[in-house]
């Protein structure tokens, strides 16, 4: 076996043209001397082509914004003739016809000990990580603005309270916009969790036999507020034939409430949406129609990916953080379904059409039971032990179960909880668990260990809500577990269970 390596120049020329980077080599006047296949591929030119002017001149004409970019005044041509290097420059390029790219560059010297100085110029095409960037830009600003402007009547309200001037009928004023307001960045908190457990496959399915008229009433009813608002027509019609699959209720329901709210603000007030069940041999079908401003055809197909949006306005009067859909798609998937977007074109309307597979065995699945009002204090009144280090959310949520008819004590540091949890029994600790010192799991397994409380309902209350934190948390005893902010229909759910001994 011969070991020894081929002549250095023939494996460099080899190793160039198998390289997937346009790669070419210039003089100290960046006139090209070498341009590999690569390079080719990605600029539609050859050395052959650019040997009567430098091949700045060739594919980098131009600024992005049309002006000309002399070559003195490029990155890459002031190093020409220099023993000076560029690493990772992005820049935009220009193809043979003319129509720009994104380009990631870096310009290499090469001497050769025999006069001036030669450059390695080597590019790759870096249109989809430029776009996913801007895209990702877009978002980040866009989520920045969608959670200030929560904030401000929030805030607003709280000084309003805090001055205490306000009679019975303010103060429910006050405390309604603080709810909504609440309700709709935890709503944006969730689409975000959601999309980040379903791109890392953490989502796992509670499937049932469901119709889907009722998942489509039941999607209608969480949007109508919304349709309300904008004063849309909204019309449902159903399918004489029952449109059954086996899937997730929550997540079905809130894959269509997606699609309604994306309908919803992408149509004007006054406009119309539809929402179309329809089920044949194979699978169930929900289409949902607008008649928006419509999508491009290009929009269409990136319509589903994640951070793409719409056009927005200046007053964003139109768009969203670019989850809602992507989400959409995600949640079909993991139903075995598709999902597919038609417009024909801006001002048109948008059609997203949802497909399903029909469960066919299927008998008719019992309607959803209703749900208990959050302020029912039903049951004996407990004994109660709140332990938050944040102080204002602490108190709140101790106002909050006082009113509801239980006692309620509140500790803010692990080690006096633990101490009054010795010195007397309570029926339900509510656990913050990131908690100075020891942190939330460590006091429950603190408490369980006590005789007294060994049987006492403990629930996690926290910012922590992965799949891995609720894994936790049972771990460490806790019987429930709350993402904050509270749902104040599931803990008074909760509450009644332990005062009626379940």
């Amino acid at each position: 076996m011969d070991d020894r390596l081929p002549d250095l120049t023939e494996m460099a020329l080899a190793i160039a043209e198998n390289s997937a980077q346009g790669i070419v080599v210039m003089n100290a006047d960046g006139t090209c001397l070498y341009a590999n296949r690569g390079w080719a591929e990605l600029t539609g030119f050859t050395a052959a082509d650019m040997g009567t002017m430098p091949v700045h001149d060739w594919v980098h004409h131009h600024r992005p914004d049309g002006q000309p970019l002399p070559l003195h005044e490029c990155p890459i041509g002031c190093t020409l003739g220099r023993a000076e290097n560029v690493r990772n420059h992005y820049d935009v390029f220009f193809w043979r016809d003319g129509s720009p790219f994104d380009v990631s560059c870096s310009a290499s010297t090469l001497s050769t000990g025999a006069g001036p100085e030669l450059k390695i110029l080597e590019i790759r095409d870096a249109t989809e990580e430029i776009q996913a960037a801007r895209r990702k830009d877009e978002f980040l600003a866009m989520l920045a603005h969608e959670l200030r402007n929560p904030l401000a009547p929030i805030a607003a309200a709280a000084d309003l309270l805090k001055l205490g001037r306000l009679d019975a009928a303010g103060v429910a004023r006050a405390s309604a916009v603080i709810g909504r307001q609440v309700g709709h960045m935890t709503s944006l908190i969730d689409d975000l969790l959601d999309v980040s457990r379903v791109t890392r496959g953490q989502i796992e399915l509670g499937k049932e036999v469901l119709d889907l008229k009722t998942v489509v009433a039941e999607a209608v009813e969480q949007l109508r507020p919304l349709v309300e608002a904008r004063h849309h027509w909204l019309l449902v019609e159903g399918t004489p034939d029952t449109a059954v699959v086996l899937g997730d209720r929550k997540r079905l329901v809130q894959t269509v409430a997606n699609v309604l709210s994306n309908a919803a603000k992408y149509t004007p007030p006054g406009g119309e949406i539809s929402v179309r069940i329809g089920a044949d041999a194979g699978a169930a079908e929900i289409h949902v129609t607008d008649n928006g401003i419509g999508m491009s055809a290009e929009m269409c197909e990136r319509a589903f990916d994640l951070f793409s949006q719409a056009q927005r306005t200046s007053d964003r009067a139109q768009g969203g953080l670019g989850i809602g859909l992507a989400l959409v798609r995600s949640l079909v998937n993991l139903h075995d379904g598709r999902v597919k977007t038609h417009s024909a074109g801006p001002g048109k309307g948008t059609t997203i059409s949802i497909r399903l597979p029909v469960f066919a065995q299927a008998a008719a699945p019992a309607g959803p039971v209703a749900a208990t009002g959050p302020l029912s204090a039903a049951g004996r009144a407990l004994d109660i032990m709140v332990v938050d280090d944040g102080v204002d959310a602490a108190e709140m949520l101790g106002l909050l179960l006082t009113a509801l008819g239980h006692r309620v004590r509140i500790e803010h540091a692990p080690e006096a909880a633990l101490a009054a949890a010795q010195a007397a029994s309570y029926d339900v600790f509510l656990l913050d668990i990131g908690l100075p010192g020891m942190d939330g799991t460590e006091l429950a397994r603190a408490i369980r260990r006590q005789p007294r409380n060994a049987g006492a309902t403990l629930i996690a209350v926290t910012g922590y809500g992965q799949e891995q934190d609720r894994h936790n948390t049972r771990d460490a005893g806790f019987d429930h577990h709350l993402v904050k902010p509270t749902d104040l229909d599931a803990l008074a759910a909760l509450l009644q269970a332990s005062a009626l001994g379940r």
